[in-house]
């Protein structure tokens, strides 16, 4: 009756014009996966106990499909590749399931023997931890074409498993939510244009702390795009605008304005574009957000707005240029806690530590267990420092999020023997070679230690930002400047505001 219902499904979705349906067989959880896994499945019948009785129940469903759908309607199957837990199946096990379902289900999709897994982050020790199952299962003898998922965005890479017959496709999601014109740059062969994904997760949720909506960090369109063309206005005629500021905030404002058709200027006081995500620079695990930062600054650079690095933008100076709208994208500064000594030589804040570690003592302190806290606390201590985190509340990385990502985070700071932390602590003091923390107790406590890091969060240079108010016709402030947040917030902040010119 059960395989019945299956077929009846998938009678509905061919009548709505579907050409084929994808059944759900990975990580244990869905019923059909619960029937291949020796884990979950404990039957002493005909449906349990070896492969052969295991895979029935979906044998039975696929057959049963292509008998009411007919044979030219596709079945695409997904399962784990392994299950690498104590009584879990074995890659070999994979393949031998391989050759059965090969003339029942049509395209095997292979995933990671858990959700986390098949979704990698910058923390994975893999940029695509499933291919080396799929490659098994394509170079076995199952005679069924075979689809490898996780981590797949770069063009170079996907043509390149394809032509070694590593697989006969390659499934993805979020390449095509931060791309959602993925396809037409892959059939154009215009790999340096696709915009890298950073690997948040916050395609399935946020945070826990905001809304439970869908958003992607770098597409700023995704959720929109069924009324975008509603939202934003033509602009009426070409103008001139200036943007303060080469952050990601201004780079993008800037790249929206100008393809509107406005001539832009961009204004920088560094050496460099990137703003704070310059620090994606250094650590190990965060090169998807580096190599979204260069794409970025490489648009910029392909772009006509004109770029002026070296060069503290001023309001007497903008005045003088009679430009039609100002953008101040100045960002955040550092949030300097209430705590004796936090003024001293031995006291940094986060975003200055990177490229800098070798000036910092062995033992390190960082006030501030939030996601910058904790990622700058594992970079000291790749580069071989003793860390201690303090947080005031009770788990670190709090803001995180919560889905395919903050599980993975915390298993990474876990690898590492010179990464502690201590939760409920409250920094009180700091002294020459020493912090004071009071726990949650309220009992006081003392850590020796050699340097110390601050990282309690941003506040908006928001007055620094007003004092560009009038120097232009319109004036717009983007970004960290209107409110410290992540890389999504501030490209949505850039392309709302960009798209009001």
């Amino acid at each position: 009756q059960i395989a019945d219902e299956y077929a009846d499904q998938a009678v509905l979705m061919k009548a709505l014009g579907f050409d084929m349906v994808l059944l759900l067989m990975q990580y244990r959880v869905p019923l059909m996966a619960r029937f291949l896994s020796p884990i979950t499945n404990k039957r002493t019948d005909r449906y349990g106990g070896s492969l052969e009785n295991r895979a029935r129940f979906p044998l039975m469903v696929a057959d049963r499909i292509k008998h009411k759908c007919g044979k030219d309607f596709l079945i695409e199957a997904s399962i784990s590749g392994c299950e690498p837990f104590p009584g879990g199946y074995t890659l070999d096990d994979a393949i031998e399931y391989a050759r059965m379902f090969a003339g029942h289900i049509d395209l095997l999709q292979i995933r990671a023997g858990d959700q986390d897994a098949s979704h990698p982050t910058g923390f994975s020790p893999e940029r695509t931890p499933c291919l080396y199952m799929a490659e098994a299962i394509k170079k076995s003898d199952a005679q069924i074409a075979v689809a490898t998922i996780g981590g797949y965005l770069d063009l170079g890479i996907c043509e390149n498993i394809i032509a070694t017959g590593k697989a006969d496709f390659i499934a993805m999601a979020r390449s095509w939510i931060s791309n959602p014109d993925y396809g037409l740059k892959a059939y154009e062969g215009r790999g340096e244009d696709v915009v890298p994904c950073i690997r948040c997760n916050r395609c399935h949720i946020s945070s826990s702390t905001d809304p439970l909506v869908s958003v992607c960090s770098v597409n700023p369109v995704w959720g929109m795009e069924h009324r975008i063309e509603r939202m934003i206005v033509p602009p009426d005629g070409k103008k001139k605008v200036a943007v303060v500021g080469g952050g990601p905030g201004g780079m993008e404002a800037a790249l929206v304005v100008a393809s509107r058709g406005h001539q832009v200027v961009l204004y920088e006081k560094s050496d460099s574009l990137g703003g704070l995500l310059k620090t994606s620079n250094y650590p190990s695990f965060k090169w998807p957000l580096k190599a979204f930062k260069n794409h970025l600054v490489h648009k910029i650079e392909k772009s006509n707005i004109k770029v002026y690095l070296n060069t503290k933008a001023t309001p007497e100076m903008l005045s003088k240029e009679k430009y039609d709208a100002i953008f101040a994208a100045l960002g955040s500064e550092p949030i300097v806690p209430d705590i004796p000594g936090v003024i001293g030589s031995n006291v940094f804040f986060a975003k200055d530590v990177y490229g800098n570690e070798a000036i910092l003592a062995e033992r390190v302190v960082i006030i501030g267990g939030g996601e910058t806290g904790v990622e700058t606390g594992m970079y000291l201590a790749e580069n071989g420092h003793q860390v201690t985190v303090l947080e005031s509340g009770d788990m670190l990385a709090s803001k995180s999020p919560p889905v395919h990502f903050y599980s993975m985070f915390h298993e990474a700071w876990e690898k590492l023997a010179n990464f502690k932390y201590i939760l409920n602590a409250r920094g009180n003091g700091i002294g020459p070679g020493k912090v004071t923390y009071m726990d949650a107790d309220n009992m006081e406590h003392t850590i020796e230690v050699g340097s110390i890091v601050i990282a309690v969060g941003m506040k908006p240079m928001d007055d620094l930002a007003m004092t560009f108010y009038g120097t232009g016709d319109r004036f717009f402030m983007v970004g960290d400047c209107c409110g410290a947040g992540n890389v999504q917030k501030t490209m949505r902040s850039a392309f709302s505001t960009g798209s009001m010119i």
